[in-house]
């Protein structure tokens, strides 16, 4: 019953998280604009977010193996609120800046946090189901985000969706504050000082290869997000709305998707998965840009969700997998640090890699270059997993 009841709570913390992120989509570049802002500086603004992450994931991570998960679940919440509070207030591309930074530094508590309680709690065989409803639960946010900002924003005004977003934000940090199963949590790590706990997690055998596919994960989503909205409008006509379900439908089948991958993986393993998933999603890059018609791309966008979901949901069990026990301790917190770090590393290269190539060389070539080293990791995988 504790593990349940702590499997719920993560999801709610992903899911208002994932709420949160998608609030801003919408609404921040028109207030940005608002505001004065050029394209540079929106894109710096909306990095921001990755750098929070990047700058907080392997701390928050560290720390929390070795003083517990509870702090810091409550403070990337309550914190989160206060982001969202700042941003409704902001007035300046300053303050912007320095929202989106701390909603990325909260992110970082949520999720390094929030995926090692269920390695903390969930046995080695169950592990791939309980991330799987994980990755779901972010998928339904990310999905409800966009929506609720664009219709708060267009109806209410614009602090409409970050008020609301920090009162459950702020709900949400309270049922975490109470939640007597988060408090009975123990410490995990006891690998010596945080320097040598992070060593020890990065040296465990398939480590580094799993970060490298989380980190070309966010890239093939990445690639996407700056290009295809062009080429959608130039090439079938298509406004903005018709381009934000087909994204939504990506979105929607990875969340729908990720549950069985999960269980599929507890079942017959990790590797064939990923291996799976990495060559159907180099398969599925490039044909997305010579597929002719819109009911084509539509069931295409969907197949690269599931594929993603394929190759990147087996990665959290297996990190839990390949550094839990022993006289080591089980550094999670470390572990799913290193994760988030890998994560936005990937959000931050994916869409500057991605305009960079279709900039020097067209959409298509930069999609079959992006296939490549999916390809050579799904043979790594094979080779080494």
């Amino acid at each position: 019953m504790a593990m349940k009841k702590l499997l719920v709570l993560v999801c709610v913390v992903i899911f208002v998280d994932s709420l949160g992120y998608g609030v801003v989509v919408p609404v921040m570049p028109v207030y940005a604009r608002d505001l004065g802002v050029n394209e540079l500086a929106l894109g710096m603004l909306f990095a921001s977010y990755a750098l929070g992450n990047i700058v907080a994931a392997l701390p928050f991570g560290l720390i929390s193996d070795r003083l517990g998960r509870r702090p810091f679940l409550v403070f990337g919440m309550l914190a989160m609120a206060g982001a969202f509070v700042l941003y409704a207030y902001s007035t300046t591309y300053t303050s912007l800046f320095l929202s989106r930074f701390l909603d990325g530094v909260t992110a970082a508590a949520n999720w390094s946090v929030g995926l090692a309680i269920i390695a903390d709690v969930y046995p080695a065989g169950e592990r791939g189901q309980g991330m799987g409803v994980v990755m779901g639960a972010m998928g339904a946010g990310s999905i409800a985000g966009p929506a609720l900002g664009g219709i708060l924003y267009d109806h209410i005004g614009y602090k409409a969706p970050f008020l609301l977003v920090a009162a459950i934000c702020a709900g949400a940090g309270l049922f975490a504050l109470f939640s007597r199963e988060l408090k009975r949590l123990a410490p995990r790590g006891n690998m010596g000082g945080y320097r040598g706990m992070a060593r020890a997690v990065l040296t465990r055998p398939g480590i580094a290869l799993t970060l490298i596919i989380v980190m070309m994960g966010t890239v093939s989503l990445g690639v996407l997000e700056p290009l295809f909205p062009v080429y959608l409008e130039e090439n079938l006509g298509l406004g903005s709305s018709g381009i934000g379900l087909l994204f939504a439908l990506t979105v929607l089948a990875y969340s729908l998707s990720s549950p069985v991958v999960g269980s599929l993986a507890d079942r017959f393993g990790r590797k064939g998965l990923m291996a799976g998933g990495l060559l159907a999603t180099a398969l599925a890059a490039p044909i997305l840009v010579f597929a002719g018609n819109l009911a084509l791309i539509a069931v295409l966008f969907a197949a690269y969700g599931i594929a993603i979901a394929f190759f990147e949901t087996p990665t959290l069990p297996l990190i839990a997998d390949r550094i839990g026990g022993g006289e080591k301790g089980e550094a999670y917190g470390t572990a799913f640090g290193l994760f988030n770090m890998a994560w936005a590393i990937g959000y931050l290269l994916g869409p500057a890699a991605g305009g960079f190539l279709a900039s020097r060389h067209g959409l298509p070539t930069t999609m079959i270059i992006l296939s490549v080293p999916l390809v050579f990791l799904a043979w790594k995988v094979y080779e080494s997993l």
